[in-house]
């Protein structure tokens, strides 16, 4: 089911093995088993410093954490709640994307004149019988046409995304739930397959389309990226191994574990990777990368693997091996950085090079990345610096930090946080969480909210010595953060009506009325009560980081927009500076007072919604056109979440349950369909 979440229970562990063996064989006796004593384990943990490679290293590391895995006192590390701009050069919207250059697996993809549509579980009208992707084909006369759909060889999986290049469709399918990288899904006992697939289309014609090449990798799907004609994908694997006593307590049961885990070849133990029925294995198991600062004692029993692909040759291929504790995966055009819980407020992040896929460095920066907003965005690479905001829950109010690192040999070191003993200004005020971060070139945007809206500008021109440029304060919280040519940024999240709060022009930073500090420092001492109002969209003007301004808002009443924790649903082309948007929205079917939300519009549930803005204009100004309303006549319903649309010229494509609707651009009310 795409855009499902997760992660994998931590596991640490105890000395299993003495001895060094790269090969497969059997470990000779050591001195716990003479004594017919089952070794002491750890806790779950994750470690501080780089990792490093080597048969012993890492056999001892990946069996103690297996061993652990069969224990009662293996616990999991908390499950961060993971979420996932680019305006492409072609005359119609393609997938919103955290990275330029850098495309993720999205429900829809378009190559101007062929439509491919992931179908979807979460579609109450139609029964899901096999995975499938449906092809809609554009005519020359701008009529739409169904062609047969692409059946998928796995028809049991579920579609979790699927990506399009030149004359490839690539679709990426799993039976199991896709998890964030840290919650285990299956314990080294069960004899549960894991298993996801790639499946490789040459639609060249799509009314002929057919199957090129099926992969199926052993193990748990954690995240896919592509780049040109490269598939990065990563996963996780859990060995089985037979005859394991799960939540073993007694020492006997320990101690059976102990040596079924301790005799196992290390081949065994290794995912594999099958390509259209030749099968081999990803990595040995000396060439994984394990901490290393880990001890004899220590141990984790996951076996993370980032593999790169040639879509128009899939034996063209390179993995790279690790056993870490990681939960979310940032890619840029050069790097992929996985970030990994350590201790209780500190994440660390292990640092992988495309250019060979070779594992580079790893640091750490004090606080998480929180819940609250998705954390992909706050995380960016810009000239060999990475930047990251982070939020640390052990102190009281919780406090925001923007760490900058950079490589040092085998190491992440810190160059600049913020604030700091020169910089003391909080990133929010007392109480307030962080809504949405936006990293635009040499400059962050920050939104937390308690109340009212604080957008903290800081400025990263020098990425050594950060800085707070400037703020404003508004009703309200955007959760999604879009960059616009000339100085422009749209903000999408919710208006809220607050009893006795300065009115959004007495609040609003603009050339003729500035905010008085004091009544906003007053308004923050004592927030007052906030209530929902809708969705709110609006448009700021950042060409003065000092000074930044909302130009205007939007607000759909009794509305809210899955962009506010999905960005995919957000579609955008630009032409010429000249901005188009298209979002999916959905009532929230509840009665609330609208009467000083400013420019409030009323909208049809399950429809997408368009937006207009001239961003070369002397005073640009955020127009709503109206809606595309998705009625087929039934009343069944489909997750807005799972919305997607197309624009392209005079037309907007709108994509609901597992049908589309064509209307056009500057006449939203005339649609046709469904198709």
């Amino acid at each position: 089911m795409y855009g499902h979440k997760v992660a994998l229970i931590c596991l640490s562990t105890a000395l299993l093995v003495c001895g060094c063996g790269s090969g497969g064989g059997k470990e000779e006796t050591t001195s716990k088993e003479i004594d017919n004593k089952p070794p002491q384990v750890n806790q779950a943990t994750g470690f501080n410093g780089p990792l490093v490679q080597g048969s012993g290293q890492a056999e001892r590391y990946i069996k103690n954490g297996i061993y652990a895995a069969s224990l009662d006192s293996a616990d999991s590390l908390p499950v961060e709640d993971i979420s996932s701009p680019t305006v492409g050069s072609s005359n119609f919207s393609t997938t919103n994307t955290i990275e330029s250059g850098v495309d993720e697996a999205d429900r829809v993809k378009y190559d101007g004149q062929t439509f491919y549509l992931a179908n979807s579980s979460y579609a109450s009208d139609e029964n899901k019988k096999t995975a499938q992707i449906g092809i809609v084909q554009r005519q020359a006369n701008e009529a739409l046409s169904r062609l047969d759909s692409l059946q998928l060889t796995r028809e049991n999986d579920d579609i979790v995304g699927i990506y399009l290049h030149q004359n490839r469709l690539v679709t990426i399918s799993s039976e199991s739930p896709i998890y964030p990288i840290h919650m285990l899904a299956i314990a080294p006992w069960e004899s549960v397959e894991q298993k996801f697939s790639i499946q490789i289309f040459n639609v060249s014609d799509p009314q002929n389309a057919s199957s090129e090449s099926l992969l199926t990798f052993d193990g748990s799907l954690l995240a896919t990226r592509r780049i040109d004609n490269q598939l990065y994908v990563a996963s996780s694997y859990v060995p089985y191994i037979d005859g394991l006593q799960p939540f073993a307590t007694t020492d006997e049961d320990k101690l059976i574990n102990y040596q079924k885990v301790t005799e196992i070849a290390t081949d065994e133990l290794m995912p594999q990777l099958d390509i259209d029925g030749h099968s081999n294995t990803l990595n040995q198991m000396a060439e994984c990368y394990v901490p290393e600062a880990a001890t004899e004692n220590d141990g984790y029993g996951q076996i993370l693997t980032v593999t790169r692909i040639n879509i128009d040759n899939p034996n063209d291929k390179q993995s790279i091996c690790m056993s870490v504790q990681a939960y979310l995966l940032y890619m840029s055009e050069q790097t992929i950085y996985l970030a990994s819980s350590i201790k209780e407020q500190q994440t660390a992040f292990h640092k992988i090079s495309l250019a060979n896929m070779s594992y580079q460095a790893s640091g750490e920066v004090n606080g998480i990345l929180s819940w609250r907003s998705d954390p992909l965005f706050k995380i960016d690479e810009s000239d060999d610096f990475l930047r990251v905001v982070t939020t640390d829950n052990s102190v009281s109010p919780v406090a925001h930090q923007l760490s900058v690192l950079t490589q040092n040999g085998n190491q992440l070191t810190a160059v600049a946080s913020l604030p700091n003993d020169v910089q003391t200004e909080a990133i929010g005020k007392p109480g307030e969480d962080i809504y949405a971060v936006r990293f635009i070139d040499d400059k962050a945007y920050i939104v937390t909210f308690e109340s009212i809206d604080p957008l903290y500008v800081v400025d990263l021109s020098d990425n050594t010595a950060p800085f707070i440029a400037g703020s404003l304060e508004i009703p309200g919280f955007s959760s999604y953060l879009h960059p616009l040519q000339n100085g422009l940024l749209l903000g999408v999240g919710q208006q809220v009506q607050i009893e006795d709060l300065p009115t959004n022009s007495e609040t609003t930073n603009n050339e003729n009325n500035q905010s008085k500090p004091e009544e906003v420092a007053e308004v923050m001492l004592s927030p007052p009560p906030a209530e929902p109002v809708g969705m709110k969209v609006s448009l700021f003007d950042i060409r003065d980081p000092s000074h930044p301004i909302e130009l205007s808002s939007i607000v759909a009443a009794d509305a809210y927009t899955p962009v506010e924790f999905n960005y995919k649903t957000l579609s955008v082309l630009e032409t010429d500076g000249s901005y188009r948007f298209a979002f999916p929205v959905e009532k929230l079917n509840v009665s609330i007072n609208t009467s000083s939300a400013g420019n409030v519009v009323d909208v049809p549930n399950n429809s997408l919604m368009l937006f207009e803005v001239e961003s070369k204009n002397t005073t640009p100004e955020l127009l709503w056109l109206g809606n595309v309303k998705a009625d087929d006549g039934a009343n069944n319903y489909s997750y807005s979440a799972e919305d997607r649309s197309v624009i392209q010229g005079d037309y907007v494509y709108y994509f609901h349950g597992n049908k589309v609707w064509q209307a056009l651009w500057n006449n939203p009310s005339a649609v046709t369909g469904p198709f």
